[in-house]
């Protein structure tokens, strides 16, 4: 009886070992991307040239972006890759109270992998949060080392989403 026991323990433990790897290998490892490769999708994918976006060089970390059509697109290299992580746990924070709340409606997926110097959270659904986005929203927001991207549409339109996605699969990010 007790042999007994101690096997299904052991059992029960693999199994769960087994589970617990199977959840973290759905979550795909991104990279950070130069900054040249985000310019190149951003153009690429809203058909766009460089004077429509802008780019700033702060002190501590440099700026691209594209807001139009309900679009949010940017990308912060930051100087000191903690000052990235700082700005995405904000981000997941931010993603998890709303979803304790209850202000989002759709599908999402939430990987953070601190270690592993990667996160990122992938939404479509519409959100009531005063802290996230208060809209539709569909897009990413993602952390690779030293540098955030976030590509947002905040509407329900095929043509923006199709844009959003295209520039998710220029950046080899995992799309919503």
């Amino acid at each position: 009886m007790l042999m007994k026991k101690f096997v299904r323990s052991i059992v029960s433990v693999v199994l769960l070992g087994s589970m617990a790897l199977s959840f973290a290998g759905c979550a795909k490892k991104i990279e950070p991307v130069k900054k040249n490769d985000f310019k190149d999708a951003l153009e690429e994918s809203f058909d766009i040239d460089d004077d429509d976006y802008s780019e700033y060089e702060w002190d501590d970390y440099t700026d691209i972006y594209y807001y139009d059509h309900d679009y949010y697109v940017e990308m912060y290299q930051y100087d000191d890759a903690d000052d990235a992580l700082e700005k995405f746990e904000d981000a997941y924070d931010d993603f998890q109270d709303m979803l304790d709340d209850k202000e989002f409606k759709g599908r999402h997926k939430a990987v953070f992998n601190e270690k592993g110097g990667y996160g990122y959270i992938t939404f479509s659904g519409e959100s009531d949060s005063d802290d996230f986005f208060d809209d539709d929203i569909h897009g990413g927001i993602y952390w690779a080392d030293d540098t955030i991207i976030i590509v947002v549409v905040t509407s329900d339109k095929d043509k923006y989403t199709e844009n959003i996605d295209a520039m998710i699969k220029a950046l080899g990010y995992p799309k919503p």
